[in-house]
């Protein structure tokens, strides 16, 4: 058996588009800036900046999903 990677193996792309890239570093931007505030973040900056880490996983081929707590308990 070949010694190939996960990457070449399953085909997927091994680089960005320029619009992936130019999204990437928007995001990235704004990323630092969520949480660039003296002090703590506030919970509005948090959140903000964990959608923005998604958006950044998601273009690296990740699937993210939303917890979702179980009905009743609470």
């Amino acid at each position: 058996m070949s010694n190939i990677g996960d990457k070449m193996r399953y085909n997927i792309k091994d680089y960005l588009s320029k619009k992936e890239v130019d999204k990437l570093l928007d995001l990235f931007d704004k990323i630092k800036l969520d949480l660039s505030a003296p002090g703590f973040p506030t919970r509005t900056n948090r959140l903000e900046a964990v959608e923005n880490m998604k958006k950044v996983l998601e273009i690296h081929n990740y699937e993210i999903s939303e917890y979702q707590p179980s009905e009743g308990g609470q």
